[in-house]
């Protein structure tokens, strides 16, 4: 027995969520336990369900989960459209591939992000802390280069697609370079590579690398993302007010813009990398940096052999995906265009509330022209 409107739900769907076409069942032949991949809650036998019918893929979720948001699935008509999908390739960051070596991979290649050659490498020539100019994260794998205008790509952010269907919305997103944009998962302003998603701004390329359900090192079981979770992250404490990723089995859950924290950073408080650490401190707890108390229960940065421990914000800083000499894309009242700057020499003074600038300023592009400002700062 359904429900009037039950006997009318489309046969086969594509949800954003899962790279295959899913289709409709009443009933389950698979007696195996299984999970709703958008819930995690047991899918029963005797219940409608959408589940994949690719040999070895056992996604399945239920009706009313897969269909609660329009903006995540769209009809499939005929089942020889999914396979249309499947073969639909995906346009490529590289533009041309100029060299291969033995083992097939691209030596030197023309990525659209750029307008000379990039050519890989497995470690730097020199002693530099570089940051890629597509995730800015930390180089420490394979990459592609322009020494002359230091220009850096880790080999996977070059390889990111100019066009993809993103897990978060059935539209198509669209890989883009920016000078700085504001990200809508993150809420980090960010430089590098960034897809536009239908109905928002942005998503930087750390959080598009991010899968829907994942495993973090900060807990022990698998977190899946959900839409109209409003918990508290575990990381910062702050409430997850757009969605989050939380655990199917705990009390647990992370925002975006922790979850895609770097694994480790500098600071010139300490000589050597600070690691991201997850376990509870039990003991009185200070941060190195701004020696203020923290919470024992959230993450924060240490060295275990300086015992040095520190808030994320006081380690990374205010704009820590910003490249030096990004140009501020948002108007201010100053006559030409301003650009970010992590670190400034010599200690100059705010063109608007005179005190002194240390670091994270926007500086004028003239360099006739003194006019500095942190970024808090009103610039009329």
């Amino acid at each position: 027995m359904v429900h009037k409107d039950c006997t009318q739900l489309p046969r086969i769907i594509k949800l954003s969520r899962h790279v295959h076409c899913i289709f409709h069942k009443y009933f389950l032949e698979d007696l195996t336990r299984k999970n709703c991949k958008i819930c995690f809650n047991e899918v029963k036998l005797n219940r409608g369900s959408y589940s994949c019918v690719k040999q070895g893929c056992s996604y399945v979720v239920y009706v009313n989960c897969v269909l609660e948001d329009k903006y995540l699935y769209k009809v499939i008509e005929e089942e020889k459209q999914c396979e249309e999908l499947y073969e639909k390739p995906m346009q490529s960051s590289i533009i041309h591939v100029i060299e291969v070596n033995e083992v097939g991979e691209d030596t030197k290649i023309e990525h659209f992000s750029h307008q000379h050659c990039l050519v890989l490498a497995n470690k730097m020539e020199e002693e530099m802390d570089r940051k890629c100019d597509g995730c800015m994260l930390s180089i420490s794998t394979l990459f592609y280069y322009y020494l002359q205008c230091l220009f850096f790509l880790h080999k996977t952010c070059a390889e990111f697609p100019r066009i993809k269907q993103h897990w978060f919305d059935k539209g198509s997103a669209i890989l883009c370079f920016k000078d700085v944009q504001y990200c809508d998962f993150c809420y980090q302003y960010c430089s590098g590579f960034f897809y536009k998603i239908e109905n928002f701004w942005g998503m930087c390329l750390r959080c598009a690398k991010v899968d829907d359900i994942i495993k973090c090192e900060g807990h022990q079981h698998f977190l899946f993302f959900d839409f109209k979770c409003k918990e508290k992250c575990n990381d910062c404490g702050n409430s997850c007010g757009h969605g989050a990723f939380r655990c199917g089995e705990c009390k647990f859950a992370l925002d975006f813009r922790c979850l895609t924290l770097p694994h480790s950073a500098h600071h010139k408080v300490d000589e050597h990398m600070l690691k991201l650490t997850y376990d509870v401190d039990n003991e009185q707890s200070y941060c190195d940096i701004c020696e203020q108390k923290r919470d024992p229960s959230l993450w924060y940065y240490s060295c275990s052999i300086c015992d040095t421990s520190a808030h994320p914000k006081c380690v990374l800083g205010q704009f820590p995906f910003l490249g030096d000499g990004s140009r501020w894309p948002y108007k201010r009242s100053h006559n030409h265009d301003l650009y970010c700057f992590r670190k400034v020499e010599g200690y100059p003074k705010c063109s608007c509330c005179g005190k002194l600038c240390q670091e994270e300023i926007l500086k004028c592009e003239k360099s006739t022209c003194n006019y500095i400002i942190h970024h808090e700062c009103p610039s009329y």
